[in-house]
């Protein structure tokens, strides 16, 4: 796609506050204690490697993740990090890739029971580096940390899949919020995941941990993330598209003509043969915008669309008789039309009226707050005064 800086532009905005990528020289770290703050995530564009600075958090146990934020989850992952999983992604785009998507439950098209459609997505493989109690430097594959639970051997050939996580109805990053980098269970808020059906559910998870072959916990670990050849083209590829009230569309945060859009997903399914849509669609946009959006895509021969609808983003309140006319009159529109509508305006009239009753309530609280306070202040001031001597006058 010729809209990937586009892409890694939407996905660096919700890492404002994450560490910079940097590329250079992808030497493992030395410190044996827990991964710094200030560690950053670094591209060797030479060896298609993302580095991620890590340390050692669990040796024993069930797993349901390899990699995740420090706090996040870390009684089920083997290693943490301080660096945001918006900055791996952003890593990957950097390197060409374009994320596929998370496993789901999928219903036959002519009936029956759902089944489990695994996670897709370019190939990664995963290796990791540190250094030893002597200080000499190790290295391993990722899968070398790892045991098939009871079975207790190794995964040998395990390999993930760049899924992506997603955007939150508020445009948070999904996996910043939760904290996930690196499943070893299907998690939909993950950048990167096992491409096959790996249950959370506790009494059934498939990995737990290999500790002989682990060092002890707060090693600092360099995850090495590496994109094998080719994987710019992987057949399963998503990208993201938003409609908002005025029917207007972006595309991988870019925006496009409803026109200009068939001819770019063509592209894109030329390059990714299995290429598929998320779709993100305004409370406040038609079915129209929906369907001729559908309409498109299908042409152009992307049919895996997933729809979903925003939920109700609350605009500033009225702070004058106009603009409160002016809503008033915006809400009678919506009501007029109220059948060509995706959701209900009730329903969304009704949010608003709890929030502004919220409102309400809290500008209450406040001015009863200032009304004491302006009391005291003033019995202060009077006091103030009937202490100060009466000023002399001059005969």
């Amino acid at each position: 796609m010729t809209k990937r800086i586009a892409i890694l532009a939407a996905v660096l905005a919700t890492a404002a506050m994450c560490p910079r990528l940097a590329a250079g020289p992808d030497a493992p770290t030395t410190r044996p204690a827990a991964t710094p703050k200030a560690a950053r995530v670094r591209v060797d564009r030479a060896k298609r490697q993302v580095v991620i600075p890590a340390a050692v958090q669990l040796r024993q146990g069930a797993l349901e993740f390899f990699l995740c934020s420090k706090g996040a989850k870390d009684h089920e992952t083997l290693l943490v990090t301080h660096v945001r999983p918006a900055t791996v992604h952003a890593a990957l785009l950097a390197l060409g890739l374009m994320p596929g998507r998370a496993g789901r439950w999928v219903t036959p098209a002519g009936g029956g029971e759902a089944v489990f459609d695994s996670a897709r997505g370019p190939r990664l493989e995963i290796a990791l580096r540190w250094k030893d109690a002597k200080g000499k430097p190790q290295e391993a594959p990722a899968s070398d940390w790892l045991l098939m639970a009871g079975k207790k051997v190794k995964p040998g050939g395990l390999t993930w899949v760049f899924v992506g996580s997603d955007f939150l109805d508020d445009d948070r990053y999904w996996a910043d919020v939760e904290g996930m980098f690196i499943s070893l269970a299907n998690f939909p808020a993950s950048v990167i995941d096992v491409p096959f059906k790996s249950t959370a559910e506790d009494a059934f998870l498939e990995f737990a941990c290999a500790a002989k072959g682990i060092p002890p916990q707060g090693t600092t670990v360099d995850v090495v993330v590496t994109v094998p050849e080719g994987q710019e083209k992987a057949p399963d590829a998503r990208i993201n598209l938003t409609v908002d009230g005025f029917g207007r569309i972006r595309l991988d945060g870019a925006a496009i003509a409803a026109e200009d859009l068939g001819e770019a997903v063509k592209k894109f399914l030329a390059a990714h043969a299995r290429g598929s849509a998320d779709v993100r669609l305004s409370p406040r946009s038609l079915a129209y915008d929906r369907d001729r959006l559908k309409e498109v895509l299908e042409e152009a021969g992307l049919t895996d669309i997933t729809f979903r609808t925003r939920r109700l983003r609350f605009e500033m309140l009225p702070r004058d008789p106009a603009q409160a006319a002016k809503a008033v009159k915006w809400w009678a529109e919506q009501f007029a039309q109220a059948e060509d509508l995706i959701i209900d305006p009730a329903e969304d009239a009704e949010k608003l009226l709890k929030h502004i009753e919220q409102r309400r309530k809290a500008v209450e609280t406040t001015a009863e707050l200032w009304a004491d306070y302006a009391a005291r202040l003033r019995a202060l001031l009077r006091e103030h005064r009937a202490k100060r001597p009466p000023e002399k006058t001059t005969p």
